[in-house]
């Protein structure tokens, strides 16, 4: 069995209690276009076209860079529930052995008084094929736990 530091884990949270109300947490979040230079690797996102930006269905492409690895993802809106929870997946393409694994990441909203705790979480839903598994482990050492990463996107809303 590998070392604890070199297991992935498949699931993971973070949670920040944020002075401001829910649904003005739901509004900056669910603007995917606006946070995205919040987080740690992703750098840009764009709403493609289709469904309402936003809204269930709706699909963006976030551009995303660590060190000199560059990757685009295509996600998709699984979840708009204004005040909520807003939450998206990243979309599996079959013809792409890099981008067959498939990653949720959400976000939860409970008022806490004048206050919201925000919890930020992540499930690995179909992980990456073996060999890119391994590789990404190398490349991207981080990604065997996110929750540090979850964190950080939580800072970045203050």
């Amino acid at each position: 069995m590998p070392p604890k530091s070199r297991e992935w884990r498949t699931t993971g949270d973070a949670e920040l209690l944020i002075d401001a109300a829910p649904n003005d947490i739901y509004a900056r979040i669910s603007d995917v276009t606006a946070t995205a230079a919040d987080g740690l690797e992703c750098r840009s996102c764009e709403w493609l076209p289709g469904s309402q930006p936003g809204a269930v269905g709706a699909r963006f492409r976030g551009r995303n860079r660590h060190g000199p690895a560059r990757w685009s993802r295509v996600c998709e809106v699984t979840r708009a529930e204004p005040g909520e929870a807003f939450e998206f997946r990243t979309v599996p393409e079959r013809f792409d052995p890099t981008r067959m694994d498939s990653t949720t990441w959400g976000y939860r909203l409970e008022p806490r008084g004048t206050s919201t705790l925000v919890t930020h979480y992540y499930e690995i839903t179909q992980p990456p094929l073996a060999p890119f598994k391994a590789l990404y482990g190398v490349l991207l050492p981080h990604h065997r736990d996110m929750r540090p990463h979850l964190a950080h996107t939580l800072r970045g809303l203050l």
